[in-house]
C-alpha cells in the first residue's frame, strides 16, 4: 500500500515539475535586466559546463565572481562527456548544468527548443546584437556565440617576409615548388589541416554544394579536381601528426608555413610556448572559422544567474579581452578585434565550415585518395 502511495505521489508531482519551466521562463521574461541580476544574486551560485581552458577560466571568472557575489564552478568533463550527461539528463525536473558550452555545429544534433530554456535573444540586454548562426547552423536565439575561432595560415616571420606570403590557390602552387617541404598541414588530431583541404576543395570544386550536408557517390565524385591539386603537389608540402605538431614544427623553423588556429597560436604565445616571430592570416581564397556557444539547459537550477553569466561572457569588454589573452575573433560587434592575430582586414575572407555529415566526408576521401593512393 505504501509503494502505491509513494508511486501516486511521484506520478502527481511529475506534471508540476514539468509544468514549472514554462511558468519560470514567463516570470524571467516579465522581469527587467535589474531584477534578473537581484535574483541572480539570490540563487548564489551557477554551474558552467565547459570543455577547454578550464582552469584558465576559473582564473578569469573570479572577476564575475567579485562583481556579482555569484559563485560560478566549471566542470573537468570533457567535450563528449558534457554531451552525455546534458541528454541524459534533459528529462530530470533539475539538471545539474546552468550553463552549457557547445560547439556552434552541435545544435544540428538536437533541437533547441527541446533542450535549452530560452530564446535567450530577448532576455539578454544586448541580445539582439549576439550571433546565433554559427558554423552554419541558426540556433534560433537560443545559443550566443561567446567564442570564435578561425582558421588559417601561420608563418614564421623570421623564415618568411609579409610581402612573401601566398594569397591565392596559384602563389600556393609557386610557393610549394619554391619551397618544397616548407609548408605542412595536418588531417587527423584537429580541424586546422581539414580546414585547408576544404578551402582549397571549394575553390577548385566550385560547382559542389557544401552548405548541404548529405554526401552521395555523384558529390564526392565532382571533387576529384580537388585530389588531383594536391596529388600534383603532394612532393612539396608535408602531412604533420596534429595541430599541435604543425606549431611546434613552425615554432622550431622547420618551416615556413602551416595550417593553423588563431586561437591556438595567440594561447601558446601568451604562455611562452611559441615565439613572437610565428603570426597568422587567411588567404584571399578564404579558410573557414566557427565558434562556440552558450546556452542554458531547460532543466537548470539557476537560469537567471545563468542569463547573467551569459551576458558577462559576451559582453564587449569580455570578448575584448579573450581577444587579448586567447586570441578569438570577438563575437559582440562592439568588442575590439583589432587585438587579435588575424589583422581585422582579413576576417572578411572568413568562410563556413562545409556542412556535415559532408565536411568530414571531404577529410576521409582526402585521405583514401591522396594520403594513402
Amino acid at each position: 500500500m505504501l509503494k502505491k502511495v509513494a508511486l501516486f505521489a511521484i506520478a502527481a508531482a511529475l506534471p508540476l515539475a514539468i509544468a514549472q519551466g514554462p511558468v519560470e521562463a514567463k516570470e524571467l521574461s516579465q522581469m527587467s535586466w535589474d531584477e534578473i541580476v537581484a535574483q541572480a544574486k539570490k540563487e548564489g551560485d551557477i554551474t558552467w559546463f565547459q570543455w577547454y581552458y578550464q582552469d584558465r577560466f576559473r582564473e578569469d571568472i573570479k572577476a564575475f565572481e567579485a562583481e556579482y557575489g555569484i559563485k560560478v564552478t566549471i566542470s573537468n568533463g570533457d567535450y563528449k562527456a558534457n554531451q552525455d550527461k546534458l541528454l541524459a539528463e534533459k528529462s530530470r525536473p533539475e539538471g545539474d548544468i546552468d550553463v552549457m558550452s557547445l560547439g556552434g555545429s552541435a545544435l544540428n544534433t538536437f533541437k533547441p527548443e527541446e533542450v535549452f530554456f530560452g530564446p535567450l535573444k530577448p532576455l539578454l540586454p544586448e541580445g539582439s546584437k549576439l550571433r546565433y548562426s554559427i558554423e552554419g547552423v541558426d540556433n534560433k536565439g537560443y545559443a550566443p556565440a561567446f567564442w570564435g575561432n578561425q582558421t588559417g595560415i601561420a608563418y614564421n616571420s623570421a623564415r618568411i617576409s609579409e610581402a612573401e606570403l601566398p594569397h591565392t590557390l596559384d602563389d600556393f602552387v609557386a610557393f610549394m615548388k619554391k619551397n618544397p617541404g616548407e609548408f605542412g598541414f595536418n588531417t587527423e588530431n584537429g580541424g586546422s589541416g581539414p580546414a585547408f583541404i576544404e578551402s582549397v576543395a571549394r575553390n577548385v570544386a566550385k560547382d559542389v554544394n557544401y552548405d548541404d550536408g548529405k554526401t552521395t557517390p555523384e558529390k564526392l565524385s565532382k571533387l576529384a579536381p580537388v585530389w588531383d591539386w594536391f596529388k600534383a603537389n603532394q612532393a612539396s608540402y608535408v602531412i604533420t601528426a596534429s595541430n599541435a605538431d604543425s606549431v611546434t614544427r613552425i615554432n622550431s623553423g622547420e618551416f615556413k608555413l602551416v595550417a593553423s588556429w588563431e586561437d591556438l597560436i595567440a594561447s601558446l604565445q601568451r604562455k611562452g610556448e611559441v615565439s613572437k616571430d610565428i603570426k597568422l592570416y587567411v588567404p584571399d581564397f578564404g579558410m573557414p572559422g566557427g565558434g562556440n556557444v552558450l546556452a542554458i539547459p531547460a532543466n537548470s537550477k539557476h537560469k537567471a544567474g545563468a542569463l547573467v553569466l551569459i551576458n558577462w561572457l559576451t559582453s564587449a569588454k569580455i570578448q575584448t579581452q579573450f581577444a587579448k589573452t586567447y586570441g578569438i575573433a570577438p563575437q559582440n560587434p562592439d568588442a575590439d578585434s583589432s587585438v587579435g592575430l588575424v589583422p581585422a582586414s582579413q576576417r572578411k575572407f572568413s568562410t563556413v565550415w562545409a556542412a556535415k555529415p559532408f565536411g568530414d566526408d571531404i577529410k576521409k576521401t582526402f585521405i583514401s585518395k591522396v594520403t594513402l593512393n
